[in-house]
């Protein structure tokens, strides 16, 4: 049911309502709000009020019987409207009070809470207040050419943008109070605040006294706090919920968390912050902000002690032997560019013509025609300006050559107040010929254009993008961002991750490990280490182990050696060699005979021999030789020997075979909770420990090993 009506209220509720419809989100009414103050902050002759409305138990006040009459005023009839009845109406409770129960209450108002439907139908009965108020005269919104802006929601989260408040406030606050009377909506005057522009200390008074509400130097609104002043967002936010970050951050510090633990920590609890900030003010000029942020999640992940992995590898996907840490400046530069597909798309004029209220030309000509070094004053906006550095800095990257989307018709406008006509794009004005791409005649476009000199003027400015060369096919920034419905900043910023880790496709451990090995790996068996061996198990230790491996974490004498101008690079095992990575790890004659043993363990466990390459042992890069029902056991036995090593790293211990095979028996419940976790089938650790178990009951004496429960 809920499905069904909101489809049917995307088309009958204002757009101006953002709450809980499809393709309407937050960032519309943050983005509106700013472009207001915007607005009256060059407008100084305009008097102005935003008032922020505080509904007291907005959705526990509803009356049923108002609610009903509003769905049948919208046209829902028949069936949908009975089984709406059925569930608001002739409701009763009791409550227990003392241990006692109560007479039967009859309940003729409120939504129920945690039922989809509540929000849509609560929204429902407020687009009669907002219609009223859209409708009436005396309140006179923000006037731009022949369009007004006076309200936006987001459910019950009501802003009223009044052009002298002196007049239209108590207007307003009297029609809430007689729709308040037919509706159960109560207004909560002492949480409703106002911000006001070009309003003297007299007036502002006055405006108080009257109206029994208070002006705020200070708003929080859908979680962003908005002040009179727009230069305030950065500080007012950004720099307050880093402030929270770092705290987090020490407070972290404090605990053992291992190092994919601190990469978690940065994913699921400063990213989700950030994000929400960026998708909602991207405000932010420069770079200089997100190094300083860089720095302190570098310092935080490597408890303050010098990287041993490049901070972009980092960043990388993990398909692509990355971990995913996220980079705050991509997903920034994400979301702006996710804004710009208003300017880009040119459908939403009521954004634009506020946005772009004093503005000379169209909004493509400032995208692709470089007009913001013209006309300086369109970056002086504080929204317009940080999109615009972030599309002058990504624009080669998101599209290389001359895009389907541009518009020679936006480009040669002179921007009026309000947008006019249809702006044609390359994809409506071009053709194919033997010749390559070509405007079309003037016969096919006549009923397009205002004239021969319109179409003259595109012919010229075609002749001079023709020479960059047009795009063969939609560009993926055009499919999946500007055509794109959902998921956006995900697709984005995946777009511009790629661009910037391209140079780092090849790493250069891949390099170190193909001469280590004497020969190169292919990059699909690395691809393949990275999305399916690295997964063998739920455990976290044990990605991390093959991860440091991959990157060669480990620091040998030979690094401490140059790290500290010791001249000791002496192996720690066997006192002969030097230690560079490969020899502490495979070529030591110690370590040679502990690998020996695990190896010999392995075949008489697997009951046939394979080839022993170091790859295998040390990567976890197994193949063929390796029978595809003993992979996942073969991968625990040689984590297993591998973490024995890393614990003894910096002494002469070997490791013996028995504590090899107490380690594989320990880390058997972790095969059986990898089980559960991923919901395997019941069999699974049978099938893929049976012949270790077998093995090792022979070996104790038929003495039964019992392992957790399956």
């Amino acid at each position: 049911m809920a499905s069904r009506l909101k489809k049917y209220l995307n088309r009958a509720i204002h757009k101006d309502q953002a709450g809980f419809l499809p393709g309407r989100q937050i960032k519309d009414n943050v983005r509106h709000i700013i472009n207001i103050i915007e607005y009256l902050d060059l407008r100084i002759d305009i008097p102005a009020a935003l008032v922020f409305i505080d509904a007291e138990k907005a959705f526990d006040n509803v009356s049923w019987h108002f609610l009903i009459k509003c769905m049948e005023k919208v046209g829902i009839r028949g069936p949908f409207l009975e089984a709406i009845k059925s569930i608001y109406s002739e409701q009763r409770a009791k409550v227990i009070i003392n241990s006692n129960l109560t007479n039967p209450l009859k309940i003729t108002k409120g939504t129920r809470q945690g039922c989809p439907l509540s929000p849509l139908l609560f929204i429902l009965v407020l687009e009669t207040l907002l219609n009223k108020i859209r409708e009436t005269s005396e309140v006179r919104g923000i006037r731009i050419g022949t369009k007004e802006y006076k309200v936006k929601a987001y459910a019950d989260d009501l802003v009223v943008s009044i052009e002298d408040p002196a007049k239209g406030i108590n207007t307003m606050l009297e029609l809430m109070e007689t729709f308040g009377r037919l509706s159960g909506f109560k207004l909560n005057k002492s949480k409703t605040k106002m911000l006001i522009k070009n309003v003297d200390e007299q007036l502002k008074n006055k405006i108080e006294l009257e109206s029994g509400l208070t002006v705020s130097k200070k708003v929080k609104y859908l979680g962003i706090w908005i002040t009179p002043k727009n230069i305030n967002l950065v500080e007012d936010n950004y720099n307050r919920i880093w402030k929270e970050c770092k705290r987090d951050l020490d407070s972290w510090n404090r605990l053992q968390l291992s190092w994919e633990g601190r990469m978690a920590a940065i994913k699921m609890s400063i990213l989700p912050r950030m994000i929400f900030l960026f998708q909602n003010i991207p405000v932010i000029r420069g770079t200089t902000m997100f190094k300083d942020w860089q720095r302190t999640l570098s310092r935080f992940i490597w408890q303050g002690k010098r990287a041993r992995i490049k901070y972009k590898l980092l960043t990388d996907r993990r398909d692509r032997g990355g971990f995913a840490v996220p980079n705050l400046q991509l997903y920034y530069e994400a979301s702006c560019l996710c804004w710009t597909k208003e300017w880009i798309s040119l459908d939403n004029t009521d954004l634009l013509d506020l946005e772009g209220f004093n503005i000379r030309h169209g909004w493509h000509a400032y995208l692709w025609q470089d007009k913001g070094k013209v006309h300086k004053g369109f970056s002086n906006h504080i929204i317009r300006g940080a999109l615009l550095e972030v599309w002058n800095r990504c624009k080669r990257l998101v599209e290389k050559d001359i895009p389907w989307w541009l518009s020679p018709v936006d480009i040669l406008i002179t921007k009026k107040l309000n947008m006019e006509g249809k702006r044609w794009t390359y994809a409506d004005l071009l053709r194919r010929s033997d010749k390559g791409w070509e405007i079309k005649t003037y016969e096919e476009l006549k009923d397009k254009l205002s004239g021969w000199l319109q179409y003259h003027q595109i012919n010229a400015i075609w002749r001079e993008h023709k020479k960059t060369g047009m795009s063969k096919n939609k560009s993926k920034f055009q499919l999946e961002i500007i055509e794109g419905k959902s998921k956006l900043l995900t697709k984005m910023y995946n777009q511009l991750l790629d661009w910037d880790t391209m140079d780092e496709e090849i790493k250069d451990v891949m390099i170190k490990w193909a001469i280590d090995l004497g020969h190169p790996i292919e990059y699909e068996r690395w691809t393949k280490l990275w999305t399916k061996d690295m997964k063998f198990s739920a455990c976290v230790r044990f990605r991390e182990n093959m991860e440091k491996m991959m990157y060669r974490w480990y620091i040998t004498p030979m690094k401490l050696a140059k790290m500290y101008r010791t001249g000791d690079k002496t192996c720690w095992k066997c006192r002969k060699k030097e230690g560079d990575f490969f020899h502490m790890w495979w070529s030591c004659e110690e370590i040679k005979k502990f690998w020996g043993l695990v190896y010999d363990e392995l075949k008489k466990i697997l009951k046939y021999t394979f080839p022993k390459k170091p790859e295998a042992f040390l990567l976890g890069m197994i193949g063929e030789e390796i029978n595809k029902d003993d992979q996942i056991f073969f991968q625990y036995a040689t984590v297993s020997a591998r973490i024995l090593l890393a614990q003894s790293w910096k002494t002469s211990y070997i490791p013996t075979i028995s504590e090899w095979q107490n380690k594989l028996i320990e880390y058997m419940d972790t095969a059986i909770m990898t089980q559960k976790i991923r919901q395997q089938r019941n069999n699974k650790f049978i099938n893929d420990w049976n012949k270790f178990l077998s093995y090792m009951e022979l070996t104790l004496g038929n003495v039964k090993i019992t392992v957790g429960t399956i």
